[in-house]
């Protein structure tokens, strides 16, 4: 448990009200007007509660509190430890359960925790209500764009040579998904977004991770400005695929 430095953090009231951000939903069949939520955590710390605890009993003092609450967390943790579920304190169940499928001829199943909200649990949320949503798309950041032959990220990238991008959501994977350098024109480095004139990596890439990709500049590649494009269809892993391409276009680079 939480050392008792922590017992007067503070205690932020949202007043019944949670923050949403919703984000495109491309693994749905109709991905053009569905999005999935996640809600935007307003978190009680283990001093918070205990402090709250003890503004109930104000005839307890918050060390006795904290005494009853980390014998609390004992019962329980001892409890699942013992192989039993838990009943907190009619706020739910904790229960062990099996994790992912296995070959039960020859091996055990793993196992984790779960929980199962009591419908007194459910309807204390029965009155919050949503303040505000935020939308976004999941496409690719791309943080630095490195030159692997003099390892700068200037912009400036080496003809015939080898280039590392990071960020995050990179991988590319799925029909449609590649890596593609559009020749850019003009002081905002505009690219033709038919795509027609765009130069494919075609070689196998390096590296293919959500954070970093690593291949080769294509052969075709003659000096100038582009832009690189990213498409793909994965998430962070190359199993699970979007029903429609993401794609992603970096900023302008120069192949000298």
């Amino acid at each position: 448990m939480a050392a008792k430095s922590n017992l007067m953090d503070s205690i932020e009231n949202p007043n019944g009200r949670v923050s949403v951000k919703l984000q495109r939903n491309y693994f749905s069949k109709d991905s053009s007007d569905k999005y999935v939520g996640r809600i935007v955590r307003n978190t009680h710390t283990v001093g918070n509660v205990i402090q709250l605890v003890a503004n109930k009993v104000p005839q307890l003092d918050i060390g006795t509190v904290y005494s009853v609450c980390d014998a609390f967390e004992k019962v329980i943790t001892e409890s699942l430890g013992g192989g039993n579920s838990v009943n907190c304190l009619n706020l739910g169940v904790f229960y062990i359960a099996c994790k992912g499928s296995t070959d039960g001829s020859s091996f055990s199943p793993n196992i984790t925790v779960k929980f199962i909200p009591s419908e007194l649990t459910k309807s204390a949320i029965s009155n919050v209500t949503v303040e505000h949503e935020s939308y976004s798309e999941p496409a690719a950041t791309i943080s630095r764009i490195v030159d692997i032959d003099s390892g700068d990220d200037d912009g400036n990238l080496s003809l015939n040579g080898s280039v590392q991008i990071l960020g995050k959501k990179l991988l590319i994977g799925g029909e449609g998904g590649g890596i593609w350098f559009a020749p850019a024109t003009g002081e905002t480095a505009s690219i033709d977004e038919s795509g027609t004139d765009w130069i494919p990596v075609t070689a196998k890439l390096s590296v293919n991770k959500p954070g970093t990709l690593l291949f080769p500049l294509p052969k075709s590649l003659s000096a100038g400005t582009y832009r690189i494009v990213l498409k793909t269809r994965c998430t962070s892993n190359l199993k699970y695929k979007r029903k429609e391409l993401v794609s992603t276009v970096s900023d302008a680079v120069e192949i000298k």
